[in-house]
């Protein structure tokens, strides 16, 4: 029989954890699920730990440039396992953190697998051992999303590196490949530069961060040739040999082209795909769009009365769509509102 709660929230990312502290706190039976990651991957594996890993790599370029503050340097090195413990304390802190607040927020927090089996009801496969049915009277998806690896010959074989193993590296990598120009790609590039590796950006869009506005894209790209980064933009990656953290070898066209870059490690970060393969949505009679991710009216709401989708999961605006049923979950209570 499942137990029953007041919310149910599936993943403790940035959006489902301050919904479940702030309604646990205002009196609510609310129980959080998360397979691995405490406060999901903000402070984990992302955002908090790739800034940690930033600032000892900026660091690192203010000693390569000591000269010019007038600063005599001499047998200095970086030392990758050292900026990796760094940024582990940093993200065992920030975990305790989470959990204190768990406790003193009320909200239950699951360690263990958890997916659908009904509407409103997940099944929670513990880490300790044994299974748990959380019925939710809401239930809000918060699941994430994770780094996609394009469907091209060889690049799976490679193992290639994503933003979770890069910043785990205990080595500075000699010759660092990285594919996209997005955000993520662009800043662990710089970072990787200025540890002193070599770095070779591929982008199959005519610039870097091809969203915002010229002026902007070429700013950045002056910038990381002025870092000594090589960027090849307009470039469509056709086939990858060898392992990443070996030798690698992409070939590909540009312009008509055909160019062939070799390095020593390759980092994916051509974009994102949404976590909502095999959490059992189709038994709880929610719809997701053609890329994966769960379908959300303006109030994120599902398809499904009484689950809610937030965070990566919930895609961008163009994923939203008007659900057919309508909520018994008031304004003032729904995810939008809380958070």
């Amino acid at each position: 029989m499942a137990e029953e709660y007041d919310v149910v929230v599936l993943g403790s990312g940035e959006a489902g954890k301050y919904l479940a502290w702030t309604l646990a706190s205002q009196g609510q039976k609310v129980a959080v699920i998360e397979r691995r990651y405490v406060g999901g991957s903000c402070p984990n594996i992302a955002c908090l730990p790739s800034k940690n890993v930033i600032h000892s790599a900026k660091v690192a370029s203010y000693f390569r440039r000591s000269e010019e503050f007038g600063l005599a340097k001499d047998g200095w090195r970086i030392d990758m396992a050292g900026v990796r413990d760094r940024k582990r304390r940093m993200v065992e802190g920030l975990v305790e953190t989470h959990l204190r607040k768990y406790r003193s927020s009320g909200a239950e927090l699951v360690m263990g697998d958890g997916a659908f089996v009904a509407p409103r009801t997940v099944e929670v496969t513990l880490h300790a051992g044994g299974t748990r049915a959380l019925r939710g009277g809401n239930v809000v998806i918060c699941t994430g999303s994770r780094a996609r690896i394009d469907d091209i010959p060889g690049l799976r074989a490679a193992r290639p590196l994503t933003h979770v193993e890069a910043l785990e590296l205990d080595r500075v990598p000699g010759h660092l490949i990285v594919l996209g120009g997005g955000y993520v790609g662009l800043e662990l590039a710089q970072a990787m530069r200025r540890f002193g590796s070599r770095v070779t950006v591929v982008e199959r869009n005519g610039s870097l961060i091809h969203r915002e506005d010229p002026d902007v894209t070429a700013a950045v790209e002056e910038l990381f040739r002025d870092e000594g980064i090589e960027v090849f933009t307009g470039t469509t990656l056709a086939r990858v040999e060898g392992a990443s953290g070996e030798s690698v070898r992409l070939h590909a066209t540009r312009g008509g082209a055909e160019v062939v870059i070799e390095g020593t490690h390759l980092l994916a970060a051509a974009g994102r795909t949404p976590n909502t393969d095999g959490i059992g949505l189709e038994k709880a009679g929610v719809e997701i769009d053609a890329r994966g991710h769960v379908k959300v009216d303006e109030r994120l709401q599902t398809m499904a009365e009484g689950v809610w989708a937030v965070g990566d999961c919930a895609g961008s605006p163009t994923s939203r769509t008007s659900p057919s049923t309508t909520s018994a979950w008031s304004a003032t209570t729904s995810p939008a509102a809380a958070a």
